[in-house]
């Protein structure tokens, strides 16, 4: 549940905290001697929460983050406590509760183990979200019922039902078109909602809900199939626009790159692709390249964070470029030509090291780079350790006397420019921030403003942004603690952000 939240809902910091707080709750909940909240009032609501989470993966409005999040949390405590209400209904006499609170460890172990290690190299997707949902009939207790004869006409008519729902996208792909994605929508919760009626029987509701969530993975509630890639760092999701123009690149809910596939008249583009979202041509990032390339005409680039590769498409031949990224996928999606082609058309042979970037940066010559961008704090869930003072140590000693450091630093959680300002200044370098004011987004062009910190041990070193009225030099907050790689402070930053008063202490 925490992985889908922190995908496909808000990539938001702490929000682990939640999910893990709740299910922590449930547990003291069910082995109280006088529960709080009757075990059978959990076992009437589970399956209408069960049918709800259903519905929310089916068809979630994205508009609606802060409710479809409320819901699935509630929804969840829901589940738990009907599961864990059983483990306590059941628990042994006391003689035996050692091995009980063993075996309930030992599953605890089992469940870590698939969430964290096996499920993101088994799955493209967070399929053990829906899998634990049909796991969770099955926990329900069984009616003490016998087999009787007309329960091989349920299964029958049941498996040819399931057959009948599933065998068009399972065999032929079929996608609904516009107009019918509301009767599959119908037909899932209609599914969803039989599981309630067979709810005494266990594997019938559990049969009952794989039907409905595979039919949400087969028939997706959007026009276009999104192609999902998962690694050990989330799920990395590629689809195309409805209009078949862009192809963009997700990661949570977090934009990393789009692409630009057909022309007004609908004919394929064709040769260097034109950087788009925080990279297009007057963005700062553009500005920042163009100043550096003016002072060094054979430069030295380092970028941390590759993404789609848009950044690639500023290279230019003579000119030495290396990128640094920790995740295989998005290595594997950006050398990808038909997933996208700003590294194969712009820049095919340039070096890309895998690995976590701090480390091998420090590698790298040192005074060897004339500019190096850190993109790596746009995602919601930022790397810390790239945004410490011995980072900017790290980066500091990489760069050539009269070089810069650029901090792309745009988040929607998270304020990090006096952050950018402060490991800046531990380390003996000015900062100037970007001022977006009068960058306007274009979302349906797939051109965003962007928040970026430069850092530069003199004013001389910016070249002809010196001169521009939209780089302002930031003066470390004296009130403010250095982020080390002892200490940090996202509460803070989440307050400053969202200019929350009652947190303002938290902010220093």
């Amino acid at each position: 549940m925490t992985a889908y939240i922190s995908t496909d809902i808000a990539a938001a910091p702490l929000l682990w905290v939640m999910p893990l707080s709740l299910y922590l709750l449930t547990w003291v909940l069910v082995f109280q001697s006088r529960p709080l909240l009757p075990h059978r009032w959990m076992l009437v609501a589970q399956p209408f929460a069960i049918v709800g989470i259903i519905a929310l993966l089916a068809d979630s409005d994205s508009n609606l983050l802060l409710l479809n999040l409320a819901a699935h949390l509630l929804a969840f405590f829901v589940i738990a406590m009907a599961s864990h209400g059983e483990l306590a209904r059941q628990r042994p006499a006391a003689a035996h509760l050692t091995t009980f609170y063993l075996a309930l460890s030992a599953g605890g172990m089992v469940g870590g183990l698939f969430a964290g290690l096996i499920a993101p190299f088994a799955f493209s997707w967070v399929a053990e979200y829906p899998i634990l949902l049909v796991l969770a009939a099955l926990c329900r207790p069984i009616a003490k019922v016998g087999w009787q004869r007309r329960d091989h006409l349920f299964w029958a008519v049941a498996v040819a039902l399931g057959l009948a729902l599933l065998m068009p996208g399972l065999v032929f792909g079929w996608l609904p078109r516009a107009g019918t994605s509301n009767a599959v929508l119908t037909a899932i919760i209609a599914v969803a909602l039989a599981s309630i009626v067979l709810m005494r029987r266990p594997f019938r509701a559990a049969f009952a809900i794989a039907i409905a969530v595979a039919m949400i993975r087969l028939y997706p509630a959007d026009e276009a199939r999104m192609q999902t890639v998962r690694s050990f760092f989330g799920v990395h999701k590629i689809y195309d626009t409805p209009d078949g123009v862009y192809r963009v690149l997700m990661h949570g809910t977090t934009v990393h790159g789009a692409q630009k596939l057909t022309d007004a008249e609908g004919k394929a583009l064709t040769g260097r692709p034109q950087p788009l979202t925080y990279y297009h041509a007057k963005s700062p990032m553009a500005e920042i390249i163009r100043a550096v390339r003016s002072r060094k005409q054979a430069m030295r680039v380092a970028v941390i964070g590759l993404g789609s590769g848009s950044l690639a498409c500023y290279f230019e031949p003579g000119e030495e470029w290396r990128f640094f990224e920790i995740d295989p996928a998005i290595v594997d999606i950006a050398r990808d030509h038909p997933r996208f082609g700003f590294v194969g058309a712009c820049a095919p042979d340039v070096p890309i090291v895998l690995g976590d970037a701090r480390l091998t940066l420090a590698r790298e010559p040192d005074h060897h780079y004339d500019l190096i961008i850190i993109d790596a704090y746009s995602s919601d869930a930022i790397p810390i350790h790239l945004a410490t003072r011995e980072a900017m140590a790290v980066y500091k000693s990489k760069l050539k006397p009269d070089g810069i450091v650029t901090l792309h630093i745009s988040n929607m959680y998270l304020a990090l420019d006096n952050v950018a300002v402060g490991i800046a200044g531990a380390n003996g370098m000015k900062t100037w921030v970007y001022d977006d004011s009068n960058e306007d987004d274009n979302d349906d062009e797939y051109i965003y403003s962007s928040d970026v910190a430069i850092s530069a041990s003199k004013a001389e070193d910016l070249g002809e942004l010196a001169l521009n009225k939209n780089w302002k030099l930031a003066a470390p907050d004296a009130s403010q603690r250095v982020w080390t790689d002892d200490y940090s402070n996202l509460i803070g930053a989440i307050a400053k952000r969202f200019a929350w008063p009652s947190l303002s202490l938290w902010a220093r």
